[in-house]
């Protein structure tokens, strides 16, 4: 999924007046989160994207079935700032546990970087 998808389809699930630039801002931080919590403890090759380089046509990290992440965090955060308290605790929780999906999927698929530190 691109982020220009995301947006385009957070904005049918939930019309809303942000900017795409916020919503752009938002997919940036949960991607940083990804990476900084999921990808940096393992060997792989997925470079974060320099945030110089981030356009519409940017690929997010998590694909299919894994995406929705994406949509319900932009959703929770349209949800929150509009004071939708309900509807962002829903959107939290499903996120929550789609995300702790993608966790184990990726900790049962790729080596740990720390797996490679000898202890001596």
């Amino acid at each position: 999924m691109t982020i220009k998808e995301a947006i385009e389809k957070t904005n049918r699930l939930r019309p809303n007046s942000f900017s795409h630039d916020e919503k752009t801002d938002w997919l940036i931080d949960f991607e940083s989160r990804i990476y900084n919590e999921i990808y940096s403890v393992h060997k792989c090759d997925v470079p974060f994207t320099d945030l110089a380089q981030i356009t519409d046509d940017t690929e997010l990290f998590a694909v299919s079935p894994y995406d929705e992440m994406y949509l319900l965090y932009l959703c929770s955060m349209v949800d929150f700032s509009n004071a939708e308290y309900d509807r962002y605790n829903n959107d939290m929780a499903r996120l929550a546990d789609l995300y702790g999906d993608y966790e184990r999927y990726w900790n049962n698929t790729s080596e740990s970087a720390l797996s490679t530190v000898i202890i001596g």
